[in-house]
């Protein structure tokens, strides 16, 4: 996650390299291979396209849709593979370390300050500006652009690492691309329909170990903006590229003569040109002292490597860099496989599989992101939790006895902070028991909302039916009127309010905890008649489109539709 200020004193140490598998007139070095760490390929392609938006649109278009992101993505590597670069693999987290706790709760937090500040000082325009999906374009990938500071308000989308992986799996092959995308897929392997299925893993840990050992192996570089990859064994030819570096020479895209370009780090060289004997060692002593300037961090480090025995605060420091330390070869060794599922889906299960390195002996964590909401109301996060807790119960009694937790701690947002909310896990009686009253809610539903509606819109009205059951009382169900205008606008009045922001992240979190129930029905009992997932919750639609007011406004264009359904959910819940 990042050692502050690391990447600021080593950079200019970095040098011009050249992407291009194939020869060229330039006597700049190429970079003919990569492995990819997959978030920061995310986050950095959103921030790119972030750039390029319209900042007078409407407050939650200004921002990009996890469909406008993966096709980012997937425009980004279509054109490294045209120019001839390989991709080893493209790599995610699917679990971390206890050790990382303070640091992921720590950045959870500055989101949810983020999300307050934009509560208080974000404005809302008057007359929302609509626009259109972003074309892919190779330019706003390749080259960068400033943020006004409007842009940098409200936190990211916190779906869009989930989405991306979901899609390199399922939902890009080369018709796919092709239609959505680029025309042009004829650098894509011939016999092989989904482009990068095969080499997008979810590593059963953390994906920089897994970048630093294809790395090693293979002498490539990795694409990442994580600065902790130089800490890493990469061998005597691996290498960091720097993701926020990579883009044209002259700020312009030539489609003709594509010149990408950027900075990379070989530690092994680097610190050779320190005399030091590897740059962990610079890294150890910056974590300690990252008030220091460059020489006094070298000295510091050349006087410690020297030291006849290594101290144990540097050999526990180490221990998170080790290209096979005991932890990754017990993960290696389960043979278990996290492939399909959800990136928080996947620590979960790692931490019952494995709980001596995930969870140290408390209840299972599950962190849940900030969502754009207003923060000034109870978190949306609450819709949905039914879900998410009868897919742990169910999850839980699956395992062996021995292999049990009696509750799930779920960090989330609860006023102006962040706590661990603890979810009792129910036992086998209670689990059946809320399994029949799900099957019925969703047959009540089928039998309401079906009529001549895709499934994108059958599940956003049974995520509207959950907010307005569930707050029976409290919750007071819009108009008619009201409820047309934010399914085929996005707004409830005559532009968007805080009010539709917060509807909007509940509707999310309903969706995403049933995305949640789901894959843990699958895991704990795939094809099992009792359960029938594959009937319940079959029709889930991914991600991109679940998670989209831009999908949600496109699905109900069809007026009597909307309207018939609309008469539907008031008569029901209103």
């Amino acid at each position: 996650m990042g050692i502050p200020h690391l990447t600021r004193h080593l950079l200019p140490y970095a040098e011009s390299v050249l992407l291009s598998g194939r020869a060229t007139d330039l006597e700049l070095p190429r970079v003919q291979a990569v492995v990819i760490d997959g978030p920061s390929l995310v986050y950095h392609v959103y921030r790119r396209l972030l750039g390029w938006m319209d900042p007078s649109s409407d407050v939650l278009d200004y921002q990009p849709t996890c469909d406008e992101v993966s096709r980012g993505v997937i425009s980004f590597l279509l054109q490294l593979t045209r120019m001839g670069v390989t991709i080893n693999k493209i790599c995610f987290d699917g679990a971390l370390p206890v050790s990382k706790r303070k640091i992921r709760f720590s950045r959870i937090e500055k989101l949810r300050h983020r999300l307050e500040l934009a509560r208080r000082n974000l404005s809302l325009p008057a007359t929302p500006k609509c626009r259109d999906v972003i074309p892919t374009k190779r330019e706003q990938v390749w080259c960068s652009r400033g943020l006004p500071q409007r842009r940098k308000g409200l936190p990211e989308n916190p779906f869009m690492v989930s989405a991306v992986f979901e899609d390199l799996r399922t939902r890009w092959t080369k018709e796919q691309i092709r239609k959505e995308v680029d025309y042009d897929v004829s650098c894509l392997v011939a016999d092989t329909d989904y482009a990068w299925a095969a080499i997008t893993v979810m590593v059963p840990g953390e994906a920089d170990v897994e970048c630093a050992r294809v790395a090693k192996l293979t002498g490539c570089a990795v694409l990442t903006d994580d600065s902790d990859l130089l800490l890493h064994d990469l061998g005597d030819n691996g290498a960091v590229l720097f993701l926020d570096s990579v883009q044209t020479s002259s700020g312009v895209w030539n489609p003709a003569d594509p010149d990408i370009r950027g900075l990379r780090i070989c530690p092994h060289s680097l610190s050779g040109r320190l005399g030091i004997p590897s740059v962990q060692w610079f890294g150890y002593e910056l974590q300690k002292n990252h008030h220091l300037r460059f020489a006094e961090l070298t000295r510091l480090a050349k006087e410690s490597s020297e030291a006849t025995e290594l101290s144990s605060e540097y050999l526990e420091f180490l221990q998170e860099y080790q290209p096979e330390g005991t932890d990754n070869e017990v993960i290696r060794g389960t043979g278990q496989s996290a492939q399909p599922m959800d990136p928080r889906v996947s620590e979960l299960f790692w931490q019952y599989e494995l709980p001596g390195i995930y969870s140290s002996g408390e209840h299972p964590h599950v962190y849940l992101g900030i969502l754009n909401e207003d923060s000034s109301r109870r978190c949306a996060w609450e819709q949905g939790r039914t879900y998410r807790s009868l897919g742990y119960s169910f999850f839980n009694i699956s395992r062996p006895a021995a292999n049990r937790f009696a509750a799930v701690h779920e960090f989330v947002r609860r006023g102006g902070r962040i706590v661990a909310e603890e979810i009792t896990l129910s036992g086998t009686k209670t689990v059946t028991s809320d399994l029949d009253l799900l099957r019925r809610r969703l047959a009540h539903a089928h039998a309401t909302f079906d009529e001549g509606l895709a499934p994108e819109s059958f599940w956003i009205l049974y995520a509207l039916s959950d907010i307005y059951r569930d707050g029976a009382g409290t919750t007071t169900v819009p108009s008619a009127k009201e409820l047309e205008s934010f399914l085929t606008k996005g707004y409830m009045a005559q532009s968007t309010k805080w009010a539709d922001i917060h509807l909007l992240a509940q509707m999310q979190a309903a969706l995403y905890s049933l995305r949640i129930l789901k894959q843990l029905f699958d895991i704990a009992a795939p094809g099992d008649d009792l359960v029938e997932s594959s009937s319940l919750l079959a029709d889930l639609p991914p991600l991109h489109i679940l998670m989209s007011r831009q999908k949600m406004v496109q699905s109900f264009a069809n007026t009597r539709l909307v309207r018939h359904a609309v008469r539907q959910l008031i008569e029901t819940y209103g």
